[in-house]
């Protein structure tokens, strides 16, 4: 396949296929794309571009329909600043520009975090990611959901409620509760490695947030006895917003509500939200543990389907970014090499060399992190100074 890229669209396209259940016509792709990527996040939209850059054809199918703004998703938005500079992240496209991490623990002590970064939209920044995409070539099909997806020969055909698109490779990256992998009958995850959030989208005064909590610094807030008891609330300032945000293991949620409301009135929370607007507010689960199943039959998991997410700092784009990339490379190296049926090792091997080896290493290390708020605190003292990946591998805690 190398060197031959597919039609995007057959010219007879629109004037195809059968009637979706609204009694529409469901248009169906005239020849096969290369690869299908489900979900437009990061993941999805950065495998999408570097599929487009290695030759590939590609369809882009997201759920959700991509506005001015993009689609929301319940998240904090933060990004290290070499992410800023490798993607060309606009200027004007940052909420803030972060230098502090500031790190409390509910019985006063707290410690700061030095380090540069950006706090984005979420809806921006996909957005942004899904544009370069489809500027490189990719064809984006927004606003269908799945429906279906089966193996026919060797390609795999996708149903939305729009149409019907076909593809020797798919590539899942549509969250932790992945439609395309449940279809598939995949393994889920165990609910020990899933993290129930709470995330509320604030409108405050620009000027209000500056003084009560800095003008370039996130806020987390740490307490197994009185907050969380495997994770954390935050604070994370936009512009004129403040993402407010609390998760906790699925299983060890008795009160979702109440658990919530204890970090709400946290005193330096409480004043901070005097006289805001509660725009939105909404619950989502993040994985902190590998799914059981990563690959099978020409299938990746990607980000949040695969559950490359940090299982202590929640982190996952760029782990959601760099597993679409493997998995293009993956799929050239095996198709250039003839070796095809080495896929799956493949790519668990190099994801293991670039990131799953910490992220297995992180998981085990936050047990011993959250055994009591003693050998929490310790940790968060070592984690003013060291990046959470140095205290692992050197053994600090």
């Amino acid at each position: 396949m190398k060197g031959i890229i597919f039609p995007l669209e057959g010219k007879n396209s629109s004037n195809s296929g059968t009637k979706n259940q609204n009694g529409s016509k469901m248009t169906k792709s005239s020849n096969p794309f290369d690869i299908i990527v489900v979900g437009a996040g990061p993941g999805g939209a950065g495998a999408a571009i570097h599929a487009r850059q290695n030759g590939y054809s590609v369809c882009l199918i997201e759920k959700e329909k991509m506005n001015l703004s993009g689609r929301y998703k319940a998240c904090g938005g933060a990004i290290d600043w070499k992410m800023v500079e490798v993607l060309s992240y606009p200027e004007e496209k940052i909420e803030r520009v972060i230098n502090t991490l500031e790190l409390h623990h509910f019985d006063g002590e707290s410690y700061s975090k030095k380090g540069t970064g950006a706090v984005v939209w979420r809806s921006v920044f996909d957005k942004y990611l899904t544009e370069k995409a489809v500027e490189r070539g990719a064809k984006c099909k927004e606003n269908e959901p799945l429906l279906t997806i089966k193996k026919q020969d060797h390609l795999y055909e996708i149903s939305t409620t729009k149409g019907r698109y076909q593809a020797k490779y798919v590539l899942a990256a549509d969250g932790v509760s992945s439609p395309t992998l449940r279809k598939l009958k995949w393994p889920r995850f165990v609910k020990e490695d899933l993290i129930m959030t709470v995330t509320e989208e604030i409108r405050l005064n620009k000027q209000k947030i500056e003084h009560d909590l800095g003008k370039n610094s996130l806020h987390l807030f740490f307490s197994i006895k009185g907050l969380s008891h495997l994770g954390y609330g935050w604070l994370f300032p936009k512009n004129q917003h403040l993402t407010v945000g609390w998760g906790n293991q699925l299983i060890r949620v008795k009160n979702a509500t109440k658990e919530f409301n204890a970090l709400l009135n946290l005193p330096m929370v409480r004043t901070c939200l005097k006289n805001s607007t509660i725009e939105r507010i909404k619950g989502h689960l993040i994985p902190v543990g590998i799914r059981p199943q990563i690959w099978n039959e020409n299938v990746y998991a990607i980000g949040d389907a695969g559950g490359f997410v940090d299982p202590i700092s929640g982190k996952g784009i760029p782990y959601a970014i760099q597993s679409g990339q493997i998995a293009i490379n993956t799929i050239k190296q095996c198709e250039n090499k003839d070796l095809l049926d080495n896929q799956g090792q493949y790519y668990e091997e190099t994801l293991d060399k670039t990131f799953l080896q910490i992220l297995r290493k992180k998981k085990n290390a936050r047990d011993r992190i959250y055994q009591n708020d003693q050998t929490l605190k310790q940790f968060l003292a070592l984690w003013e100074k060291y990046r959470s990946s140095e205290i692992v591998r050197r053994g600090l805690i």
